[in-house]
């Protein structure tokens, strides 16, 4: 009687240790995903911020939307223009001051 006694108490043992096992186990996920959960709330709240009202996202917009586009690619126009006459003008000098045009 006291050798079955004995046997299901080991085996009690047996199973309660794989019970601790499990538990360590669950444990451990259960604080990586409150880790993850951390995570994934801050990145949301960094996303938030950004496309609020006042966040960064809408400051940009605002922005390019006050740039002068037209004015900037007519400025940058005539500058190229200016630039092309110029070299136009030096080089003609040059070929001119080298004799190869008289």
């Amino acid at each position: 009687m006291t050798d079955e006694i004995l046997k299901k108490l080991e085996k009690m043992e047996a199973k309660v240790d794989k019970i601790e096992t499990a538990v360590g186990l669950i444990a451990v996920q259960s604080e990586r995903i409150n880790n993850m959960s951390n995570q994934i709330n801050a990145l949301w709240q960094k996303y938030d911020d950004a496309f609020a009202p006042d966040g960064i996202v809408n400051q940009v917009k605002n922005f390019q939307a006050g740039c002068p586009r037209e004015n900037i690619k007519d400025v940058v126009s005539r500058q190229w223009k200016a630039i092309f006459l110029l070299a136009t003008l030096v080089t003609g000098a040059l070929l001119k001051a080298f004799g190869v045009i008289s």
